[in-house]
């Protein structure tokens, strides 16, 4: 139970004595309060992740002076937590005549003698123009209710501003107020149908009565306490004037309730009890299968009760535990990056759920009730401990601790305090809970990473994008209404329950939310929330399952099964025979189309009775794109294939070819076509366009010395090779051509051969001796600078030509097999600089590592199993992506920490010489890639921040609201150029910027 030495903390502020020993007080003229308010005022201004600019640099020094992994997270988490630290004191001695204000306000609320809720209400309305916010509204219920009012038995500070274990915030800073109602005003059995709730909202309105009647210099509102509509509280916020004289900081205070912890019997509030019955009912609540719990009802009721115990609890802990506090401001961040917050819309669990997850664990949680939580544990190692307990501990198989034998109903997580009686999972859905595990799991994947440094993933980056997190987004607008206040929660199940049912294996994860409710002013003359809400749905897919065509249901003679299955499905189940001789219900669906998309406009329109109109499937917008582009992805593979095929076929032609003085070693792919990247608007065009394949012969050493002679030596090579395929058969025609005539150094002759499949190759030969030579004209002394940058240009041409293309063909061939949405990810993508006139300035096999490192490296998400989500992750990677100062290092296997210093070392080594570099790098064994170019990608870059900023804009989640209107992101920006000229009759816009400037 809670620590009874513990005192509350009254409104006239923290005594000398309490300054001494309240965990966290700083003292305003300390040295280190200065730099940390310092840190606080930075993060006001932009946003609390810019502090890491800081923790960056110390990642910088700290690989400069070869600090371990673990130590350089240290100094960057100690600058993080600088930066998130409030200043208290400031900020309580800001508000500090407002709150003594309010007490004296709320110490004298007038007594109000019992009546019936309704009469009592209107006397409220007409006298002082302040609704009551009723939880049900039906005239009958409020007959039956009889209200009254008493001066609060207590009023404390609580929340974060008296733990001190909130966050530094851009958002108005939460100021809690808690209420004690007194227990005189409710009867034994109020915890039941509302009763106490009903009670509750008519003390709130006599609050905000005497405040307004008081003119106190805010602004008075109705809220919902974490978007439960069960528990309106009052929220004021300063006026304009009061924010300019004296709030620099908007400060929101908020006025919660509370009641005493013995007011109902913990026995009555358990979830698997049913206080919600059919009206007139007087039988006592049971639980059986035909009178249901109402555990999420219950749990409202519980929490009321639970505020001071846990207030009181909390801060023994932060005293006890010494890193709690800032475990507590780590574990608030990560879930503030990652969208997670207290409120109902929000997933059920936020900062306060985090420190009761903590203070447990200190306390229990183990075999045998061992506690998970050692007292000298570091906070990042209690963040990090408690990650690993969320993911290996699944609570969809209840978990309570300090208490045996509570039965719990199905269709939540649990993690049951039993000394206070609360699940405090009791807000989360199951689908806010899986995916609350599923980003911990990613998240600590990113933690055990020793080659990289992931800090910004884990606790900067905005990880709450819907765009960037699902693979398909889901707009549905249910046209029910239902008046019941907790309609909300359990529609959201069922939608759950059918989308489960319906997907199977194809979701890995099943996310719904809604919009926030909305304040409400105090005169409006309904408070009735609306609660067939607007709702949003995200699906993380099983790229392995999510395009299958045909569902095996039940076999024919399981007969119970089969019927469910039917009943479900209705008629688009069908009974099929299958080559095993197994007779299987079935689901069939259409190749033409999303299947994922398929399923959910059916499922959701027979079961919760909408039109499909009202049903928005989000994602397949730029699967079409593509479509229109390049055709269907059945014609592209098709193209893809015959490319294939012809190499074969060509290949094999080499492997038998005895009409030249050197055997073949290798015939290596070198082109977009043959690794499945190539973007081309009609197949039927695909013999217009040569496929890039290298030629490596044995070797010899009658090969001449010299560069220009070797360049000769292909010439005639190549006419003999061409002559020998045309001889066979093999062939239709062939032509040697010359490339580069003005550069003596790099490679001049080609062969193109037009394959008898009408496929159009571009063989050039590769010749190692021709690095080597480069190499030593290199070490040469005496060259002229303009000479020497020549000679290494060559060089940097040869491995690209020879070494680092064919490599990365086999590479993305591979890669490709093993996520089957990379090759349309890349031509998205391609599509997409090329409509923005950026593919110019860039090469392909740039573009093709921006969309691998997606899938291959690790981010704080799941490899993407949707076009829409590998597409928008690669252009958002672009956004922010600093090319001027790190590199992009892809992961193809075996990638050591050494191999990562390398390619840092070596970046930096040529970012000194070529400011202008851009770099990716892969395994050093593998290949790299590096561009130069004098074309300043600043504006382009800005560009690419504009349309990120679009997209985010486009899934509002603040609202819960989705755009589904994507077509402007291939839209080019006008705003960069200098003159647009409109060819084709306006279709296509051409442009032609000057940039002289």
């Amino acid at each position: 139970m809670s620590d009874p030495s513990t005192k509350r903390r009254r409104l006239n502020g923290p005594t000398a004595a309490d300054r001494e020993t309240s965990p966290g007080y700083t003292s305003a003229g300390n040295d280190q309060d200065s730099k940390v308010a310092n840190a606080s005022n930075q993060a006001k201004q932009s946003k609390p992740q810019n502090s890491t600019k800081s923790a960056n640099r110390f990642a910088e020094v700290g690989k400069a002076t070869g600090l371990s992994k673990s130590s350089i997270f240290k100094l960057q988490t100690d600058e993080l937590l600088a930066g998130l630290r409030p200043d208290y004191d400031k900020l309580v001695s800001t508000v500090q005549r407002n709150l003594r204000q309010i007490r004296d306000i709320l110490q004298q609320v007038p007594e109000r003698e019992s009546k019936r809720a309704d009469v009592a209400a209107k006397e409220l309305r007409d006298k002082y123009r302040v609704t009551v916010p009723f939880p049900c509204h039906s005239s009958d219920d409020l007959a039956k209710c009889h209200v009254s009012s008493k001066p609060p038995t207590s009023i404390d500070l609580v929340g974060s501003v008296i733990l001190r274990a909130g966050l530094q915030a851009t958002e108005p800073f939460n100021v809690d107020i808690a209420v004690t109602i007194p227990s005189t005003l409710f009867q034994p059995k109020d915890y039941r149908n509302y009763k106490y709730f009903q009670k509750r909202a008519f003390y709130i309105a006599c609050i905000a009565a005497s405040l307004r009647e008081a003119k106190v210099p805010f602004s008075i509102q109705y809220e919902y306490q974490d978007g439960d509509v069960l528990r309106p509280i009052i929220v004021l916020e300063p006026t304009e004037n009061a924010a300019k004289d004296s709030l620099k900081q908007l400060i929101r205070i908020r006025i919660l309730t509370a009641v005493e912890d013995d007011l109902f019997p913990v026995a009555r509030t358990l979830p698997s009890k049913n206080n919600i019955q059919a009206s007139g009912a007087e039988d006592e609540p049971q639980s059986t299968d035909e009178n249901k719990s109402s555990p999420y009802y219950n749990s409202a009721l519980r929490f009321e009760s639970t505020v001071i115990p846990y207030q009181k609890w909390l801060q023994s802990s932060l005293k006890k535990y010494a890193s709690m506090r800032d475990a507590c401001l780590l574990g608030q961040t990560w879930l503030r990056q990652h969208g997670f917050a207290s409120s109902i819309e929000k997933g059920g669990f936020g900062s306060f759920e985090w420190m009761l997850l903590l203070a447990l664990l200190f306390e229990g949680g183990g075999a045998n009730g061992k506690a998970i939580l050692l007292p000298s544990y570091s906070s990042y190692q209690i963040f990090k401990a408690a990650m690993q307990y969320l993911v290996a501990r699944d609570l969809m198989q209840p978990l309570s601790l300090f208490a045996n034998d509570v039965e719990f109903p199905a269709g939540g997580p649990v993690f049951f305090d039993g000394k206070r009686g609360l699940n405090i999972l009791y807000k989360m859905t199951i689908g806010s809970y899986k995916l609350l595990r599923h980003e911990c799991s990613l998240t600590l994947s990113l933690l055990n990473e020793t080659r990289f440094d992931n800090f910004e993933k884990v606790f900067i980056a905005q990880n709450n994008d819907p765009m960037l997190k699902f693979d398909r987004l889901v707009s549905l607008t249910p046209q029910q209404q239902v008046a019941d206040p907790l309609h909300s929660v359990s529609y959201q199940n069922h939608i759950y329950d059918i989308l489960e049912k319906s997907l199977g294996d194809r979701a890995k994860v099943i996310s719904l939310w809604t919009d926030s409710p909305s304040p409400r002013p105090l005169k409006s003359k309904s408070l009735k929330e609306t609660h067939s809400q607007h709702i949003s749905i995200g699906l993380i897919l099983d790229p392995e399952n999510a395009s299958r065509l045909v569902d095996h249901g039940p076999a024919a003679e399981m007969q119970e099964q089969a019927a469910a299955f039917r009943a479900f499905w209705g008629d688009k189940a069908e009974l099929r025979r299958f080559r095993d001789g197994s007779i299987l219900e079935s689901l069939v669906w259409s190749d033409q189309g999303s299947v994922v998309d398929q399923i959910l406009v059916y499922s959701l329109s027979r079961h919760l009775k909408v039109s499909r109109q009202s049903i928005k499937c989000i994602g397949d917008e730029f699967d079409e794109t593509l479509q229109q582009l390049a055709g269907s992805e059945k014609q592209t593979a098709a193209m893809f294939q015959g490319v294939r095929d012809a190499f074969q076929s060509l290949q094999s032609s080499f492997q038998s070819m005895d009409d030249i003085p050197l055997q073949v070693r290798h015939l290596q792919p070198a082109s977009p076509f043959l690794r499945s990247t190539a973007v081309i608007s009609d197949p039927n065009d695909i013999g217009l366009t040569p496929v890039d394949i290298n030629l490596q012969l044995e070797s010899s050493t009658k090969w001449p010395d010299n560069l220009d002679a070797i360049q000769m030596t292909k010439v005639a090579f190549l006419l003999r090779i061409g002559e020998a395929l045309k001889d066979n058969g093999d062939v239709n025609s062939f032509r040697v051509g010359l490339e580069n005539e003005s550069r003596r150094l790099v490679n001049r002759a080609f062969l193109d051969i037009v394959h008898k499949t009408g496929i159009q190759f571009r063989l050039r030969i590769h010749h190692e001796r021709e690095a080597t030579l480069l190499e030593r004209k290199l070490k040469e002394g005496g060259l002229s600078p303009q000479y020497k940058e020549d000679v290494g240009a060559a060089l940097f041409e040869y491995k690209k030509t020879f070494i680092h293309t064919p490599r990365l063909t086999q590479v993305v061939q591979t890669l490709s097999n093993r996520y089957p949405l990379l090759s349309p990810t890349v031509r998205l993508m391609k599509y997409w600089f090329n409509s923005q006139l950026l593919l110019s300035h860039v090469t392909e096999e740039f573009v093709e590592l921006l969309a691998i490192n997606v899938y291959v490296s690790t981010h704080p998400w799941a490899s993407p199993s949707s076009l829409m989500t590998g597409f928008y992750r690669t252009l958002s990677l672009l956004s922010k992506w600093n090319w001027q100062q790190e590199p992009l290092i892809l992961d193809m296997g075996g990638l050591t920490t050494e191999d990562v210093r390398a390619i840092e070392t070596r970046f930096l080594a040529w970012r000194n010489i070529d400011p202008a570099m851009k770099k990716v790098g892969g395994n050093v064994r593998e290949f790299e890639w590096r561009s130069s170019s004098k074309f300043k990608l600043d504006l382009r870059l800005a560009a690419f921040m504009d349309i990120n900023d679009a997209f985010s804009a486009s899934a509002d989640t603040h609202t819960g609201h989705l755009v589904d209107d994507f077509g402007y992101v291939f839209v080019s920006l006008t705003a960069a150029t200098g003159a647009v000229a409109y060819c084709r009759d306006g279709e296509y816009p051409w442009f032609f910027s000057d940039t002289s400037e």
